[in-house]
Protein backbone atom coordinates (compact mmCIF):
# COMPACT_ATOMS: atom_id res chain seq x y z
CA UNK A 1 0.00 0.00 0.00
CA UNK A 2 2.64 2.28 0.75
CA UNK A 3 4.69 2.06 -1.97
CA UNK A 4 1.38 2.53 -4.47
CA UNK A 5 1.06 5.56 -2.50
CA UNK A 6 4.62 7.12 -3.32
CA UNK A 7 4.19 5.84 -6.99
CA UNK A 8 0.48 7.70 -6.99
CA UNK A 9 2.11 10.76 -4.93
CA UNK A 10 4.90 10.79 -7.66
CA UNK A 11 2.71 10.54 -10.43
CA UNK A 12 0.79 13.50 -9.97
CA UNK A 13 2.99 15.60 -8.30
CA UNK A 14 2.56 18.26 -10.60
CA UNK A 15 -1.46 18.08 -10.06
CA UNK A 16 -0.22 18.48 -6.13
CA UNK A 17 2.21 21.25 -6.23
CA UNK A 18 -0.20 24.07 -5.23
CA UNK A 19 -1.61 21.81 -2.56
CA UNK A 20 1.82 21.18 -1.58
CA UNK A 21 3.28 24.46 -1.28
CA UNK A 22 -0.15 25.34 0.44
CA UNK A 23 0.31 22.87 3.29
CA UNK A 24 4.22 24.43 3.75
CA UNK A 25 3.06 27.99 3.94
CA UNK A 26 0.27 27.00 6.40
CA UNK A 27 2.49 24.88 8.54
CA UNK A 28 4.80 28.13 9.25
CA UNK A 29 1.59 30.08 9.66
CA UNK A 30 0.07 27.41 11.84
CA UNK A 31 3.49 27.57 14.21
CA UNK A 32 3.43 31.31 14.32
CA UNK A 33 -0.39 31.36 15.31
CA UNK A 34 -0.41 28.52 17.62
CA UNK A 35 3.27 29.02 19.66
CA UNK A 36 2.25 31.66 22.02
CA UNK A 37 -1.74 30.10 22.12
CA UNK A 38 0.10 27.31 24.14
CA UNK A 39 2.38 28.95 25.71
CA UNK A 40 -0.59 31.30 27.03
CA UNK A 41 -2.97 28.34 27.50
CA UNK A 42 -0.06 26.62 30.09
CA UNK A 43 0.58 29.70 31.69
CA UNK A 44 -3.65 30.01 32.61
CA UNK A 45 -4.00 26.57 33.39
CA UNK A 46 -0.61 25.62 35.60
CA UNK A 47 -0.73 25.33 39.08
CA UNK A 48 0.27 28.69 41.28
CA UNK A 49 2.04 27.22 43.75
CA UNK A 50 0.28 28.19 46.58
CA UNK A 51 -3.44 27.62 47.23
CA UNK A 52 -5.32 30.76 45.78
CA UNK A 53 -8.99 28.43 46.13
CA UNK A 54 -9.65 28.71 49.67
CA UNK A 55 -8.26 32.36 50.15
CA UNK A 56 -10.87 35.75 50.42
CA UNK A 57 -8.97 38.90 50.74
CA UNK A 58 -11.13 41.30 52.82
CA UNK A 59 -10.03 45.19 52.34
CA UNK A 60 -10.83 47.64 55.62
CA UNK A 61 -10.64 51.26 55.69
CA UNK A 62 -10.60 53.81 58.36
CA UNK A 63 -13.46 56.78 58.30
CA UNK A 64 -11.91 60.37 57.54
CA UNK A 65 -11.96 62.66 59.73
CA UNK A 66 -14.58 64.82 57.70
CA UNK A 67 -16.68 62.34 57.28
CA UNK A 68 -20.20 61.63 59.84
CA UNK A 69 -18.99 58.14 60.62
CA UNK A 70 -15.85 59.23 61.86
CA UNK A 71 -15.24 58.78 65.99
CA UNK A 72 -12.26 61.19 67.44
CA UNK A 73 -12.80 59.32 70.46
CA UNK A 74 -11.97 55.35 68.87
CA UNK A 75 -8.30 54.87 70.07
CA UNK A 76 -6.93 53.03 66.67
CA UNK A 77 -4.51 50.38 68.38
CA UNK A 78 -7.17 49.17 70.34
CA UNK A 79 -9.72 49.21 67.62
CA UNK A 80 -7.37 47.55 65.34
CA UNK A 81 -6.56 44.52 67.90
CA UNK A 82 -11.05 43.99 68.07
CA UNK A 83 -10.95 43.83 64.47
CA UNK A 84 -8.31 41.14 64.25
CA UNK A 85 -10.20 38.99 66.97
CA UNK A 86 -13.23 39.83 65.42
CA UNK A 87 -11.69 38.58 62.50
CA UNK A 88 -10.43 35.15 63.69
CA UNK A 89 -14.25 34.14 64.98
CA UNK A 90 -15.43 34.57 61.20
CA UNK A 91 -17.70 31.69 60.48
CA UNK A 92 -15.82 29.14 58.09
CA UNK A 93 -12.47 31.19 58.79
CA UNK A 94 -9.50 28.39 59.35
CA UNK A 95 -6.99 31.40 59.50
CA UNK A 96 -6.50 35.08 59.32
CA UNK A 97 -3.37 37.08 58.72
CA UNK A 98 -2.56 40.70 58.11
CA UNK A 99 -0.01 40.84 55.38
CA UNK A 100 1.78 44.55 54.55
CA UNK A 101 2.22 42.79 50.80
CA UNK A 102 -0.12 40.59 49.30
CA UNK A 103 0.99 37.61 47.25
CA UNK A 104 0.00 39.18 44.06
CA UNK A 105 1.84 42.50 44.91
CA UNK A 106 5.68 42.33 44.22
CA UNK A 107 9.12 44.73 43.90
CA UNK A 108 12.01 43.98 42.76
CA UNK A 109 13.66 44.89 45.95
CA UNK A 110 16.77 42.66 45.20
CA UNK A 111 18.36 43.27 41.87
CA UNK A 112 20.86 41.19 40.95
CA UNK A 113 21.94 39.27 44.49
CA UNK A 114 25.73 37.71 45.14
CA UNK A 115 25.93 34.84 45.92
CA UNK A 116 28.45 34.44 48.96
CA UNK A 117 30.68 31.56 47.30
CA UNK A 118 32.89 31.29 44.70
CA UNK A 119 30.29 32.82 42.52
CA UNK A 120 30.81 36.18 44.24
CA UNK A 121 30.96 38.12 40.73
CA UNK A 122 28.08 36.81 39.49
CA UNK A 123 24.66 38.13 38.64
CA UNK A 124 22.01 36.26 37.93
CA UNK A 125 18.57 38.16 36.60
CA UNK A 126 16.54 39.66 39.24
CA UNK A 127 14.51 38.76 42.13
CA UNK A 128 11.22 39.01 42.74
CA UNK A 129 10.97 40.68 46.42
CA UNK A 130 8.99 39.86 49.30
CA UNK A 131 8.94 41.56 53.00
CA UNK A 132 7.38 39.29 55.53
CA UNK A 133 5.19 40.73 58.66
CA UNK A 134 6.58 39.20 61.81
CA UNK A 135 4.51 36.41 63.40
CA UNK A 136 2.14 36.51 60.46
CA UNK A 137 0.58 33.35 58.74
CA UNK A 138 2.21 33.83 55.32
CA UNK A 139 3.01 30.34 54.66
CA UNK A 140 0.22 28.62 56.49
CA UNK A 141 -2.07 30.80 55.18
CA UNK A 142 -1.03 30.59 51.66
CA UNK A 143 0.19 26.85 51.93
CA UNK A 144 3.53 27.19 50.97
CA UNK A 145 5.48 24.44 51.13
CA UNK A 146 9.07 24.47 52.07
CA UNK A 147 11.34 22.29 50.49
CA UNK A 148 13.11 19.11 52.55
CA UNK A 149 15.41 20.31 55.11
CA UNK A 150 13.81 23.55 55.66
CA UNK A 151 11.85 24.58 59.11
CA UNK A 152 8.49 23.63 58.29
CA UNK A 153 5.61 26.35 57.48
CA UNK A 154 4.68 26.81 61.25
CA UNK A 155 7.85 27.33 62.09
CA UNK A 156 8.87 30.22 59.28
CA UNK A 157 5.74 31.74 60.50
CA UNK A 158 6.84 31.90 64.30
CA UNK A 159 8.54 34.81 64.04
CA UNK A 160 12.13 33.22 63.17
CA UNK A 161 13.32 35.46 60.40
CA UNK A 162 15.79 37.60 61.46
CA UNK A 163 16.72 41.27 59.99
CA UNK A 164 19.96 40.04 57.92
CA UNK A 165 18.10 36.41 57.07
CA UNK A 166 16.28 35.69 53.99
CA UNK A 167 13.75 32.94 52.42
CA UNK A 168 14.31 31.60 48.80
CA UNK A 169 12.34 29.69 46.58
CA UNK A 170 14.00 26.70 44.83
CA UNK A 171 14.34 28.92 41.60
CA UNK A 172 16.85 31.14 43.46
CA UNK A 173 18.48 28.25 44.59
CA UNK A 174 19.53 26.60 41.92
CA UNK A 175 20.21 29.61 39.49
CA UNK A 176 23.01 30.45 42.40
CA UNK A 177 23.32 27.04 44.07
CA UNK A 178 22.69 24.70 40.53
CA UNK A 179 24.56 21.73 41.97
CA UNK A 180 24.47 22.09 46.14
CA UNK A 181 20.85 21.21 47.65
CA UNK A 182 20.96 22.05 51.38
CA UNK A 183 21.11 25.26 53.49
CA UNK A 184 24.33 25.08 54.50
CA UNK A 185 27.04 28.16 53.58
CA UNK A 186 24.44 30.11 51.35
CA UNK A 187 23.93 33.56 51.53
CA UNK A 188 24.03 36.84 49.95
CA UNK A 189 25.58 40.54 49.44
CA UNK A 190 22.54 42.60 49.61
CA UNK A 191 23.00 46.12 49.01
CA UNK A 192 22.11 49.07 51.73
CA UNK A 193 19.94 52.39 50.50
CA UNK A 194 23.58 53.96 51.26
CA UNK A 195 25.41 51.59 48.42
CA UNK A 196 26.97 49.99 51.47
CA UNK A 197 27.06 46.03 51.20
CA UNK A 198 25.84 43.47 54.09
CA UNK A 199 25.23 39.59 54.50
CA UNK A 200 22.24 37.88 54.11
CA UNK A 201 21.74 34.24 55.05
CA UNK A 202 19.34 32.21 53.58
CA UNK A 203 17.50 30.11 56.55
CA UNK A 204 14.99 28.30 54.58
CA UNK A 205 14.11 27.75 50.70
CA UNK A 206 10.34 27.04 49.41
CA UNK A 207 8.85 25.43 46.83
CA UNK A 208 8.37 27.93 43.48
CA UNK A 209 4.93 29.94 43.46
CA UNK A 210 4.04 32.47 41.04
CA UNK A 211 1.39 35.34 41.37
CA UNK A 212 -0.20 34.67 38.85
CA UNK A 213 -1.12 33.44 35.20
CA UNK A 214 0.83 36.39 33.70
CA UNK A 215 3.72 35.81 35.66
CA UNK A 216 5.90 32.74 35.64
CA UNK A 217 9.25 32.88 37.14
CA UNK A 218 9.41 30.84 40.70
CA UNK A 219 12.73 33.25 41.44
CA UNK A 220 11.24 34.69 44.68
CA UNK A 221 13.59 35.88 48.00
CA UNK A 222 11.63 36.73 51.23
CA UNK A 223 12.96 39.20 53.90
CA UNK A 224 11.73 40.79 57.27
CA UNK A 225 9.16 43.74 56.85
CA UNK A 226 11.40 46.36 59.34
CA UNK A 227 8.47 49.55 58.98
CA UNK A 228 5.77 50.68 61.51
CA UNK A 229 2.39 48.83 60.25
CA UNK A 230 -0.05 50.88 58.43
CA UNK A 231 -3.68 50.67 60.11
CA UNK A 232 -5.31 52.99 58.25
CA UNK A 233 -5.90 50.48 55.12
CA UNK A 234 -5.56 46.92 55.99
CA UNK A 235 -5.97 43.93 53.71
CA UNK A 236 -6.97 40.86 55.91
CA UNK A 237 -6.37 37.80 54.23
CA UNK A 238 -8.64 35.11 55.11
CA UNK A 239 -8.04 31.36 54.66
CA UNK A 240 -11.50 29.36 54.52
CA UNK A 241 -11.95 25.86 55.99
CA UNK A 242 -11.29 22.92 53.64
CA UNK A 243 -13.99 22.40 51.22
CA UNK A 244 -15.66 25.55 51.76
CA UNK A 245 -15.61 27.08 48.15
CA UNK A 246 -14.30 30.69 48.32
CA UNK A 247 -17.30 32.47 45.62
CA UNK A 248 -20.20 30.95 47.64
CA UNK A 249 -18.37 32.31 51.12
CA UNK A 250 -18.09 36.21 49.37
CA UNK A 251 -21.85 35.69 48.12
CA UNK A 252 -23.29 34.29 51.09
CA UNK A 253 -21.41 35.96 53.91
CA UNK A 254 -20.53 39.19 52.52
CA UNK A 255 -22.87 41.60 54.79
CA UNK A 256 -22.17 39.41 57.96
CA UNK A 257 -18.66 40.20 57.80
CA UNK A 258 -18.98 43.86 56.64
CA UNK A 259 -21.60 44.25 59.64
CA UNK A 260 -19.16 42.26 62.04
CA UNK A 261 -16.01 44.24 61.09
CA UNK A 262 -17.71 47.82 61.68
CA UNK A 263 -15.62 48.61 64.87
CA UNK A 264 -14.48 51.78 65.12
CA UNK A 265 -13.57 54.00 62.18
CA UNK A 266 -13.01 50.97 60.38
CA UNK A 267 -15.25 49.75 57.83
CA UNK A 268 -15.00 47.19 54.79
CA UNK A 269 -14.47 48.98 51.28
CA UNK A 270 -14.27 45.53 49.43
CA UNK A 271 -14.28 41.37 49.70
CA UNK A 272 -12.99 39.39 46.88
CA UNK A 273 -12.13 36.19 46.00
CA UNK A 274 -8.04 35.51 45.88
CA UNK A 275 -9.01 34.54 42.04
CA UNK A 276 -11.16 37.57 41.50
CA UNK A 277 -7.99 39.41 42.94
CA UNK A 278 -6.16 37.25 39.59
CA UNK A 279 -8.26 38.58 37.38
CA UNK A 280 -8.49 41.88 38.22
CA UNK A 281 -4.34 42.71 38.22
CA UNK A 282 -4.43 40.18 35.08
CA UNK A 283 -7.23 43.01 33.38
CA UNK A 284 -5.61 45.78 34.37
CA UNK A 285 -1.92 45.19 33.62
CA UNK A 286 -3.40 43.68 29.98
CA UNK A 287 -2.41 40.37 30.34
CA UNK A 288 -5.86 38.92 29.94
CA UNK A 289 -6.08 41.19 26.65
CA UNK A 290 -3.23 40.07 25.30
CA UNK A 291 -3.69 36.40 26.17
CA UNK A 292 -7.55 36.79 24.94
CA UNK A 293 -6.51 37.98 21.82
CA UNK A 294 -4.06 35.19 21.00
CA UNK A 295 -6.72 33.16 21.86
CA UNK A 296 -8.93 34.53 19.40
CA UNK A 297 -6.70 34.91 16.35
CA UNK A 298 -6.13 31.20 17.17
CA UNK A 299 -9.87 30.31 16.78
CA UNK A 300 -10.22 32.50 14.03
CA UNK A 301 -7.57 31.42 11.97
CA UNK A 302 -7.86 27.44 12.68
CA UNK A 303 -11.44 27.59 11.72
CA UNK A 304 -10.54 29.83 8.32
CA UNK A 305 -7.09 26.68 7.98
CA UNK A 306 -10.04 23.89 8.37
CA UNK A 307 -12.15 25.77 5.67
CA UNK A 308 -9.31 26.39 3.35
CA UNK A 309 -7.21 22.51 3.57
CA UNK A 310 -10.13 20.52 3.96
CA UNK A 311 -11.19 22.78 0.51
CA UNK A 312 -8.62 21.83 -1.64
CA UNK A 313 -8.00 18.49 -0.56
CA UNK A 314 -11.84 18.05 -1.45
CA UNK A 315 -11.39 19.44 -4.48
CA UNK A 316 -8.28 17.20 -5.51
CA UNK A 317 -9.73 14.52 -4.45
CA UNK A 318 -13.15 14.71 -5.99
CA UNK A 319 -11.17 15.06 -9.73
CA UNK A 320 -10.07 11.50 -9.51
CA UNK A 321 -13.09 9.88 -10.08
CA UNK A 322 -12.24 8.57 -13.48
CA UNK A 323 -9.12 6.82 -12.08
CA UNK A 324 -11.22 5.31 -8.88
CA UNK A 325 -13.49 3.93 -11.69
CA UNK A 326 -10.52 2.41 -13.09
CA UNK A 327 -9.72 1.17 -9.37
CA UNK A 328 -13.04 -0.23 -8.80
CA UNK A 329 -13.44 -2.09 -12.38
CA UNK A 330 -10.33 -4.41 -11.21
CA UNK A 331 -11.87 -5.03 -7.95
CA UNK A 332 -10.60 -2.80 -5.62
CA UNK A 333 -12.81 -3.04 -2.70
CA UNK A 334 -13.75 0.22 -1.51
CA UNK A 335 -12.55 0.66 1.63
CA UNK A 336 -8.72 -0.05 0.26
CA UNK A 337 -9.64 2.93 -1.77
CA UNK A 338 -10.40 5.22 1.19
CA UNK A 339 -7.40 3.97 2.95
CA UNK A 340 -5.39 4.59 -0.02
CA UNK A 341 -6.43 8.61 -0.91
CA UNK A 342 -6.24 9.43 2.94
CA UNK A 343 -2.68 7.79 2.98
CA UNK A 344 -2.39 9.94 0.08
CA UNK A 345 -3.03 12.67 2.37
CA UNK A 346 -1.16 12.02 5.10
CA UNK A 347 2.11 11.48 3.45
CA UNK A 348 2.05 14.68 1.44
CA UNK A 349 1.25 16.66 4.58
CA UNK A 350 3.63 14.95 6.63
CA UNK A 351 6.62 16.12 3.97
CA UNK A 352 4.67 19.15 3.69
CA UNK A 353 5.18 19.73 7.63
CA UNK A 354 8.98 18.70 7.66
CA UNK A 355 9.73 21.40 5.40
CA UNK A 356 7.48 23.99 7.13
CA UNK A 357 9.12 23.12 10.76
CA UNK A 358 12.83 22.99 9.00
CA UNK A 359 12.13 26.49 7.91
CA UNK A 360 9.96 27.48 10.87
CA UNK A 361 13.44 26.02 12.59
CA UNK A 362 15.52 28.49 11.26
CA UNK A 363 13.39 31.66 12.56
CA UNK A 364 13.22 30.52 15.41
CA UNK A 365 16.90 30.21 16.18
CA UNK A 366 17.07 33.65 15.42
CA UNK A 367 14.34 35.07 17.17
CA UNK A 368 13.85 32.35 19.61
CA UNK A 369 10.62 30.62 20.72
CA UNK A 370 7.47 32.59 22.57
CA UNK A 371 7.93 32.45 25.99
CA UNK A 372 4.28 34.04 26.93
CA UNK A 373 5.17 36.42 29.86
CA UNK A 374 7.12 39.54 29.15
CA UNK A 375 9.06 39.60 31.93
CA UNK A 376 10.41 35.90 31.74
CA UNK A 377 13.71 37.12 29.87
CA UNK A 378 14.58 39.72 32.98
CA UNK A 379 13.76 37.63 35.80
CA UNK A 380 14.70 34.51 36.55
CA UNK A 381 12.85 32.11 34.96
CA UNK A 382 10.81 28.59 36.82
CA UNK A 383 12.33 25.93 35.32
CA UNK A 384 9.27 24.41 32.37
CA UNK A 385 9.23 22.79 29.24
CA UNK A 386 8.74 26.39 27.63
CA UNK A 387 12.45 27.69 28.90
CA UNK A 388 13.86 24.33 27.16
CA UNK A 389 14.51 25.39 23.44
CA UNK A 390 14.26 21.32 22.65
CA UNK A 391 11.01 20.28 24.21
CA UNK A 392 9.61 23.77 23.87
CA UNK A 393 9.97 22.95 19.69
CA UNK A 394 9.59 19.39 20.03
CA UNK A 395 5.81 19.61 21.86
CA UNK A 396 4.84 22.70 19.34
CA UNK A 397 5.68 20.49 16.31
CA UNK A 398 4.02 17.89 17.16
CA UNK A 399 0.79 20.35 18.02
CA UNK A 400 1.25 21.73 14.73
CA UNK A 401 1.48 18.60 13.14
CA UNK A 402 -1.57 16.85 14.27
CA UNK A 403 -3.30 19.96 13.09
CA UNK A 404 -1.74 19.75 9.49
CA UNK A 405 -2.86 16.07 9.61
CA UNK A 406 -6.10 16.18 10.84
CA UNK A 407 -7.36 18.51 8.56
CA UNK A 408 -5.91 17.03 5.81
CA UNK A 409 -7.29 13.49 6.67
CA UNK A 410 -10.71 15.47 7.27
CA UNK A 411 -10.18 16.70 3.55
CA UNK A 412 -9.59 13.35 2.00
CA UNK A 413 -12.09 10.85 3.88
CA UNK A 414 -15.68 12.52 3.07
CA UNK A 415 -14.49 13.06 -0.76
CA UNK A 416 -13.00 9.52 -0.65
CA UNK A 417 -15.46 7.42 0.64
CA UNK A 418 -18.10 9.71 -1.65
CA UNK A 419 -15.90 8.37 -5.56
CA UNK A 420 -14.86 5.40 -3.64
CA UNK A 421 -19.40 4.49 -3.66
CA UNK A 422 -19.28 5.52 -7.59
CA UNK A 423 -20.04 2.46 -9.78
CA UNK A 424 -17.28 1.12 -11.97
CA UNK A 425 -19.62 2.32 -15.49
CA UNK A 426 -20.84 5.51 -13.74
CA UNK A 427 -17.18 6.52 -13.35
CA UNK A 428 -15.94 5.55 -16.78
CA UNK A 429 -18.91 6.94 -18.71
CA UNK A 430 -17.23 10.07 -20.05
CA UNK A 431 -13.89 8.10 -20.58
Amino acid sequence: MFKLIVKNLWQRRRQNAWLFAELIIVTVLTWIIVDPTVVGLYDLNAPLGYDADRIVRVSVATYPEEAEQYDSLVVTDEAYEALRAKADRLPEVEAVSYLSMGIDDNSSINNGLETGNEAVDTVVGAIYGYNIVPGEKFFTLYGIEPTEGSPSAETLDSGILGERDLIITESVDKAFWPDRRGLKDKRFIAYTKDGDTTWRNVIAIVKDFRFHAATRTGAVSMGKYNYPLEKEYIDLTLRLADGVDAEDYVRDYTDAITKELQIGNYYVSDIITQRQQISKIETTSGAASRRNLHFFVAALFLVNLIIGVVGCVWLQTGKRVQEIGVLRSYGARRRNIVRMLIGESAVLATAAFIIGDLIYLQYALKEGLSDGVENNAYYIPAETWITDFGEHFAIISAIVYAIILICAVIGTYFPARHVSRIEPVDALRDE
